[in-house]
């Protein structure tokens, strides 16, 4: 597999949408922290992605602006203080975790060799770092947790002294250093100033900046275009050359697309959430539109007073489900390929079942509230008898019956029309377990499974045909599986200029071919071989 061509590239893209920038005076080097957005979405199978370190700490040549070194965090960059002479860099992270503790930590990142050390013994919140010279670095840091007097509204200022930073070890700031006089937090980061900077920097080197996280969704068209929903865009259009044609700005961006029958036009859906524009106040909402491809224009949209999410079929169909119901709740409104609406109904106790080329909508049903029971796969049918559709069990989730923990269904594709391969992982309340994230083959009949590959860590998306299926997983590596018996072909863990990137979609358009949407809102557009 490899790269053919990187769309919607842009200066700064490895960090998102950032929160603090620092320049060494010196150098010219550009540190900046920011945050990816997180991957748990949509809602099943949400728990398999959780500790997801979403937050990104950059170093930019200050000419070009490309990324030399990249470091992943747990927690959102409160602050960043360069050296006043050596290459390094104090960045101080964290935030509270909603329920009792301050967490976070100091890291001083090494500018030329880009190795990074984790300077505090114990997680701590750490709001600012200033240096006052080159051997004293004032801090201000939270409270321990929400116990201690004044927790949200004032924090500890500390001084800590060593004769020689580069030399600092792991973990060598106590919490005995950590006390000081009592202060008034400090205000959070300015991220509108952040993002002002990269914009004036991308714009004096020739490269606009624009903030485009997470490409939730991306989709090929028979005439060689492209399509992608992302935060940053409702929807957008791409030629078969990679130029933009058009698209629908959004800030919170599409989740989901379905490309109409006809491929004139396609759904797509967003959740607004209430935010300061240029107008004034948006309060928070929901949106279904559909899209005329050829201009990005409206042909109809409306607010269906509740997130959605789509659940497609081979043909058009289209089920439009309320997403996160109450037990008793579902409205979902099925619509024919040509738009219209076939049926209106209620369809409780179901989830998403993320399944590409599925020949009838499919979902979990969940056990009634309260009674013990396995989930099913279910489908429901197209032809609607008397206003509603019929709801028919094909199969259990979980293919072993002995099985006691929760089963999560991921993202699948029908293969031919009588298989199932779908993703799964298995969870606790520790978190997810060795070897229990699953890409499964099943006989549509009956759920029988024909082939599993087993895996660490959950998948992000999937998509293939009737030969090969493509797996792709948090860590950045996509695996390509034989389809007909479940044996790895290659696997490549994704990178761009040298830096790891995360996909978040993919779609297999033809065969030799894969578009992989990533997490830092850029599309790859790929070349695919039986070759590792």
């Amino acid at each position: 597999m490899s790269i053919r061509r990187v769309l919607g590239d842009r200066p700064f893209a490895e960090i998102g949408d950032p929160s603090v920038v620092a320049v060494d005076p010196r150098r010219g080097d550009i540190v900046a922290g920011g945050d990816l957005g997180s991957i748990r979405w949509p809602p099943p199978g949400t728990a398999a992605v959780d500790r997801w370190p979403q937050y990104r700490i950059g170093v930019f040549s200050a000419g070009d602006l490309a990324c030399r070194h990249l470091h992943h965090s747990y927690w959102p960059v409160n602050s960043v203080g360069i050296h006043p002479s050596l290459p390094l860099a104090a960045v101080g992270t964290g935030r509270y975790d909603g329920s009792w503790d301050f967490q976070g930590e100091l890291l001083l990142v090494d500018l030329e060799s880009g190795t990074v050390r984790t300077a505090l013994e114990e997680r701590r919140e750490v709001l600012a770092v200033e240096w006052l010279d080159d051997r004293r670095l004032r801090l201000m840091v939270s409270p321990e947790d929400r116990d201690s007097d004044h927790a949200f509204t004032h924090a500890f200022e500390t001084v800590i002294e060593r004769e020689d930073w580069a030399a600092a070890g792991d973990r060598t700031i106590g919490f005995r250093e950590l006390t000081g006089p009592r202060e008034r937090r400090v205000r959070p980061p300015d991220a509108e100033r952040a993002r002002a900077f990269l914009r004036d920097r991308g714009a004096a080197a020739g490269s606009p900046w624009e903030l485009r996280r997470q490409v939730w969704a991306t989709e090929t068209l028979d005439d060689g275009r492209v399509l992608a929903a992302l935060q940053g865009a409702r929807l957008e259009c791409r030629l078969p050359s990679g130029e933009l044609q058009w698209t629908v700005p959004d800030p919170d961006g599409g989740r989901q697309i379905h490309v109409c029958a006809d491929q004139r036009s396609a759904w797509v859906h967003v959740r607004h959430t209430g935010r300061v524009t240029e107008s004034g106040w948006r309060r928070a909402g929901n949106l279904v539109q559909r899209i005329a491809l050829d201009s990005g224009r409206s042909l109809e949209e409306y607010d269906p007073g509740h997130a959605v999410m789509f659940t497609g079929g081979r043909g058009g169909w289209l089920a439009v489900r309320e997403a996160w119901p109450a037990p008793e709740r579902g409205q979902t409104v099925l619509l024919a390929p040509d738009n219209t609406e076939a049926a209106r109904f209620v369809l409780p106790d179901h989830e998403h079942f993320a399944v590409r080329r599925a020949a009838e909508p499919l979902f979990v049903q969940r056990p009634e509230t309260g009674a013990p029971g396995r989930q099913w796969v279910v489908t429901v049918a197209l032809e609607v008898t008397d206003g509603t559709p019929s709801v028919r069990r094909l199969f259990p989730l979980d293919w072993d019956a002995d099985r006691t923990m929760h089963l999560f269904a991921g993202p699948g594709t029908q293969v031919g029309d009588d298989a199932l391969v779908h993703a799964a992982t298995l969870h606790d309340h520790r978190g997810l377990l060795s070897r229990n994230s699953f890409v499964v083959r099943r006989r549509l009949a009956d759920g029988a499974p024909q082939w599993e590959y087993g895996t660490d860590e959950p998948v992000t998306a999937l998509d293939g045909d009737d030969h090969t299926v493509f797996a792709a997983f948090r860590s950045g590596r996509i695996v390509a599986v034989d389809a007909g018996t479940g044996s790895p072909l290659w696997e490549r863990v994704l990178h761009v200029s040298g830096l790891p990137v995360v996909p978040l979609s993919l779609t297999a358009p033809r065969p030799g071919r894969l578009l992989v949407g990533t997490v830092d809102g850029r599309l790859l557009d790929c070349e695919t071989s039986t070759g590792s």
